[in-house]
């Protein structure tokens, strides 16, 4: 199964990702994102980072 911004507790083969309900700066190229799960209303975080495509380097 792909990874996908999904609640762990609903995951299932065909989960649609979920949007983000806040995002924010969180350094250098870096954001934090707030989710909530529709479906059992769990809230989780993710930390992202930009990174340079290695094709264009």
């Amino acid at each position: 199964m792909s990874y996908l911004d999904t609640c762990d507790r609903c995951l299932t083969e065909t989960s649609p990702a979920v949007t983000p309900i806040a995002i924010s700066p969180n350094g250098p190229g870096s954001v934090l994102a707030t989710y909530r799960c529709p479906t059992c209303g769990t809230t989780w975080t993710c930390g992202w980072s930009a990174q340079e495509d290695e094709a264009a380097a």
